[in-house]
């Protein structure tokens, strides 16, 4: 589980709120176009606990610009499961606070 500071969930709502208008700030195009061309694989609970403790860091890292210098130091394989997690938050996020559903 993640824990945030007030100022940390500022910014991840901010993110969120970015994303769910198609403004993914912290991710290059070509980064999140390639992760959505492969074919979707399960993580292994080992992969996934790694992409917590990712995510958790890019949360704590302070401002866009340092979180997308952490971001491109990851081996791809890794930062596109970080991508692909952040973008199932993002999902979750919309569903969560949809207020019509059939």
């Amino acid at each position: 589980m993640i824990t945030v500071s007030k100022d940390q969930l500022d910014t991840v709502e901010y993110l969120l709120q970015q994303s769910a208008q198609g403004n993914h700030v912290l991710f290059d195009v070509d980064i999140v176009r390639n992760v959505f061309t492969l074919p979707a694989r399960p993580m292994s609970e080992a992969e996934a606990y790694e992409v917590e403790h990712h995510i958790e860091k890019l949360i704590s890292t302070d401002g866009i610009a340092k979180q997308r210098a952490y971001l491109e130091k990851l081996p791809e394989d890794l930062l596109f499961r970080v991508v692909k997690t952040y973008f199932n938050i993002v999902e979750n996020n919309l569903f969560e606070n949809l207020t019509v559903r059939h």
